[in-house]
């Protein structure tokens, strides 16, 4: 059996093993720890938001909001407990479940589930209005990968706040507030 694709030297292999050692060095070296704390932080502030915006309805008796804990697992992060909100309205429910901190474009995601819908809130700049991704590479002509410097876009500090990430194919982000939460639980809730 013979081997028709390009070949690798183990010079060039050797390159990029060492390139690859540097990235996983760099993801030890971040405080995972830090970011679990501060997501959970953020998720307990949403769902005390949520709960305000819920209040006449549960005082009335029409809605109840119970809560539990589910466990997720994280790459570098490891299993840990998130605090999950179940709506119920009657004979119809919807939970708010938090699917953690490494979502591609920002530092944390809660996903609002019924039987009918699904809306995802995302943690993000308080000035962006639809998904960015910024690359700290960029591929030259040669075909080798150098690492950008980064303009003042990408440097600058973030502000997040939860906002509702609009369906596919022009996905919006639109901050949170009492109606577009109430807004989000009626679709997910009545389709």
């Amino acid at each position: 059996m013979s081997f028709k694709g390009d070949t690798m030297s183990k010079t060039s292999f050797k390159k990029f093993v060492e390139q690859e050692k540097a990235v996983d060095s760099k993801q030890r070296n971040i405080d995972w720890e830090g970011k679990k704390r501060t997501y959970l932080q953020r998720v307990g502030a949403l769902f005390d938001e949520i709960r305000a915006y819920l209040q006449e309805f549960v005082e009335s008796e029409d809605l109840q909001i119970k809560e539990s804990t589910e466990t997720i697992d994280e790459e570098y992060i490891g299993e840990y407990e998130v605090p999950v909100l179940r709506i119920q309205l009657f004979d119809k429910h919807a939970d708010l479940v938090p699917a953690g901190t490494r979502i591609i474009g920002s530092p944390g995601r809660v996903d609002l589930v019924g039987d009918f819908d699904k809306k995802s809130f995302i943690l993000a700049d308080r000035e962006e209005d639809r998904p960015q991704i910024f690359s700290g590479f960029s591929w030259h002509s040669n075909g080798k990968r150098v690492k950008k410097k980064a303009d003042k876009e990408t440097r600058r500090k973030r502000h997040y706040v939860w906002k509702l990430l609009t369906d596919p194919p022009k996905m919006r982000y639109v901050e949170l507030d009492e109606d577009i939460f109430l807004s989000s639980l009626q679709e997910v809730l009545d389709g």
